[in-house]
């Protein structure tokens, strides 16, 4: 089974706040850096670090150069990355707390540039059961999902970030969903402070998907189609930076859907679950989002390290 991402690739410049600015208000930044990221170049580092093969189709700008290098150095297949000279890459500003929250400011300059064209041929160098992920930093979410599908392809779909737009994609197509509390809230239209009721109000809504609820520190809830939620918690870490967590977890988690879309085998998909978890909470140690994913030799060592 191959994976493909159509997703965004963004340049970040985080900046160390004592808090986030308000509205009117002028504030001094601590410290600047500046990393590689976007949930989807996030993503496809985090599935090329944990060991599997990934290619990854998006559009870079004329300052993207060094992105597309990065991914080819990362042993990405790029065939489906195109540079248009005249545009801007996507990028964020993002807002770093000294508790290590984030507050991110987005614009997403060539990732909505997107071409059914470009859609078309990275979707037909896949065959069916193949997996293509997606998140929602890209434009025509909708028409990927039916392109995917009227391939048979398996789809990834990870509604981040969240607008009302994903409540009116057709949902039916999306084989596994992952997202995070504020996202089920805005899918759900309501905030359920149980996660399990959330759960399953999911499945009621994609009753033939596999859902993936991600809750920050305190875990995950997850179900099988047609089947109870379960939980897996978090690992105890010290948080110095939460960029990038969620995209660390969705890369790792291709291993549990590679296994579930095969062998239909429960325990190891819970098994590979754990591991996606113990990976987003070691990037949580580290700063930025690229530079904070793991690979599968840390989690291995870090696991180790436990016993």
């Amino acid at each position: 089974m191959r994976i493909l991402n159509i997703g965004s690739i963004n340049i970040d410049y985080v900046y160390q706040t004592p808090h986030f600015v308000s509205g009117g208000e002028t504030l001094e930044a601590t410290h600047r850096s500046v990393f590689m990221g976007g949930k989807g170049l996030n993503q496809t580092v985090a599935i090329a670090r944990s060991g599997l093969d990934v290619s990854h189709a998006g559009v870079l700008g004329a300052d993207g150069q060094f992105l597309y290098d990065f991914l080819k150095a990362s042993r990405v297949n790029i065939d489906h990355v195109r540079i248009d000279s005249s545009a801007a890459s996507g990028h964020t500003f993002i807002q770093v707390t000294p508790d290590a929250e984030n507050a991110i400011l987005y614009f997403p300059g060539t990732n909505h540039q997107v071409t059914e064209e470009l859609v078309c041929e990275a979707l037909d160098s896949l065959s069916e059961q193949d997996i293509v992920l997606f998140q929602n930093e890209v434009n025509d979410i909708d028409r990927i999902l039916i392109e995917a599908k009227k391939r048979h392809l398996l789809t990834v779909f990870n509604p981040a970030p969240f607008d009302a737009n994903v409540c009116n994609y057709p949902l039916e197509c999306v084989d596994v969903l992952i997202l995070n509390q504020t996202e089920a809230q805005g899918m759900l239209g309501r905030d359920l402070s149980d996660t399990q009721i959330a759960l399953k109000a999911l499945q009621k809504k994609l009753p033939n998907a596999v859902i993936i609820l991600t809750l920050g520190a305190k875990g995950i809830v997850y179900a099988l189609p047609h089947e109870a939620p379960r939980a897996i918690d978090s690992y105890c870490v010290k948080a110095v930076d939460t960029t990038g967590a969620g995209d660390t977890f969705v890369g790792y988690a291709m291993h549990a859907i590679r296994s579930w879309y095969k062998e239909h085998d429960a325990q190891a998909f819970h098994a590979y679950l754990d591991t996606a978890v113990l990976a987003a909470a070691i990037s949580v140690t580290r700063a930025g989002a690229v530079a904070s994913i793991p690979t599968m030799e840390e989690v291995q060592q870090f696991r180790n390290s436990l016993t």
